[in-house]
């Protein structure tokens, strides 16, 4: 269903900008300045060393190389049908442009995954059905993502008329309305 895959992946975004989940998830991202983490000219970065110089200056370094330490032999018969290893997964990098020479910067990363904004899909923000991936955006991407997703005032512009869910609960706190007169 259409609309359920596009609300699942909105609540998957939403997921990733909320550091218990994200840390929950596996990411090693305590000293990481933010979350969402934004960076600019991320995607002008043409060479992998440049890449993994932004990705140390910002403390995502300890993120890699948990990944790259965790490389293990499949189980199974997949080792002979050219699936030999398995990696974890590390941070997803979204730009915004098409053709940007990141694409060829980020190939030598393990862990590493790179997707469009345009093209977000649920299997890239929660792999496994896990939510909470840690999100590097360009900030090209950033500003982009209004234009793709709405606002809870706004429809989206890309996905014809969609606009995000809004929250049912207006009092996130159960034991409160648990515990107020009105409830017996």
């Amino acid at each position: 269903n259409l609309e359920q895959r596009r609300q699942a992946t909105s609540s998957a975004l939403a997921a990733s900008a909320v550091p218990a989940i994200v840390i929950a998830r596996g990411h090693r991202v305590e000293d990481v300045p933010e979350i969402p983490l934004v960076v600019d000219n991320l995607e002008r970065l043409e060479r992998t060393k440049d890449l993994l110089a932004v990705m140390r200056k910002f403390n995502i370094g300890t993120d890699l190389d948990r990944v790259a330490k965790n490389k293990q032999k499949r189980p199974g018969k997949g080792k002979a049908r050219n699936r030999r290893y398995v990696l974890r997964k590390g941070p997803l990098l979204v730009y915004e442009e098409e053709n940007c020479p990141l694409l060829k910067a980020h190939r030598n990363i393990p862990g590493l995954d790179t997707c469009n904004v345009h093209k977000l899909n649920l299997l890239q923000l929660a792999p496994g059905g896990t939510l909470g991936r840690f999100i590097v955006w360009s900030s090209a991407a950033f500003k982009v993502l209004n234009d793709v997703f709405g606002t809870y005032d706004n429809p989206s512009i890309e996905k014809h008329g969609w606009s995000l869910p809004r929250p049912i609960m207006t009092t996130p706190d159960v034991t409160k309305i648990l515990e107020s007169d009105s409830v017996y």
